[in-house]
């Protein structure tokens, strides 16, 4: 089977798991719309999401519940909608899954609703940031980031780096209007949250500078930081969907700089919504199932199938 035929019949799979998400749906059921028999269409499935069938709907479900939670909808009526008979039943997959009870979930939910901020959905994503922070908020909490991960990078390098970007983005703005460079060190924190080496998230900070025709060359990042670092900036720009990248960092950096601009889709052109979630779909989940991190799938695959 040719690879774009495989992610097809993925993509119309995950489309038809959503459809019915709400419904007793089985993994004969999936199979029969695909076309194929269970035995055969369950490989596919795992190879490509990197779980079997009924693990995958079953997390859909969960994720769904959640933000059904975090809005304010009763557990027992949320439980009912997507399944289960009992506040009980539901109550144990959901601990089983997150490690905590969708009880606790919803007094969270509630007591910071009631104080006028925002809850989010960081049991199942990755931390999220607010949507128009300036440059200057998001470098602040980089460098939180950082510390409560305990990561042992050299602060004066961060913050040149910051600097770096800052001048080479200067005037460049992004379709949300914010600052282009609020970008890059949203890519920067996703990347120290995923605790990464301190070059890939000086790498993060810089990835788009080649790409956005920024006033910086790649001999004065070397000249500044390292050849490691202008290394992994070219395999980024380098980057294409066929091509097979083995190197962990670069990986890495596009894996973080596609969340935030599937994040920020909503600024795009309405017209490339759809073009972008099937992309992230058939290009990127299956290089976040390779990376093994959980929340950057769930949330990868979450922002695509709300714009398919």
């Amino acid at each position: 089977m040719k690879n774009l035929e495989l992610k097809t019949i993925i993509f119309n799979s995950l489309k038809y798991i959503e459809t019915n998400i709400n419904e007793p749906i089985m993994a004969e059921d999936i199979a029969k719309n695909a076309g194929y028999s269970l035995y055969h269409f369950s490989r596919m499935f795992k190879k490509q999401m990197g779980l079997p069938i009924m693990e995958y709907v079953k997390e859909r479900k969960l994720i769904r519940a959640s933000e059904e939670i975090v809005n304010g909808k009763k557990i027992i009526d949320t439980a009912l909608n997507y399944g289960y008979q009992s506040h009980s039943g539901f109550t144990k997959a959901f601990k089983n899954k997150f490690g905590f009870s969708p009880a606790l979930l919803r007094a969270f939910s509630f007591q910071i609703n009631c104080l006028g901020g925002n809850c989010n959905m960081s049991h199942v994503f990755m931390k999220s940031t607010a949507i128009h922070a300036t440059k200057e908020e998001l470098y602040e909490l980089l460098i939180t980031t950082i510390n409560e991960n305990m990561l042992e990078y050299d602060h004066e390098k961060i913050r040149k780096a910051y600097e770096f970007a800052c001048k080479a983005f200067d005037g460049k703005k992004r379709y949300s209007n914010d600052d282009y460079v609020t970008h890059p060190i949203n890519v920067a924190i996703l990347l120290s949250e995923m605790e990464a080496s301190e070059d890939t998230v000086i790498a993060g900070l810089l990835h788009d500078i080649l790409l956005e025709k920024s006033n910086i060359s790649l001999k004065e990042v070397e000249k500044m930081f390292s050849n490691s670092i202008v290394n992994i900036i070219k395999g980024v720009t380098e980057f294409n969907g066929n091509s097979d990248i083995t190197d962990e960092d670069v990986i890495m950096v596009k894996l973080a700089e596609r969340l935030h601009n599937m994040r920020t889709i909503e600024f795009m052109d309405e017209g490339r919504w759809k073009e972008k979630a099937k992309e992230t779909l058939d290009i990127f989940l299956p290089i976040a199932v390779k990376m093994n991190n959980e929340k950057i799938l769930a949330e990868l695959n979450d922002l695509s199938l709300k714009y398919i």
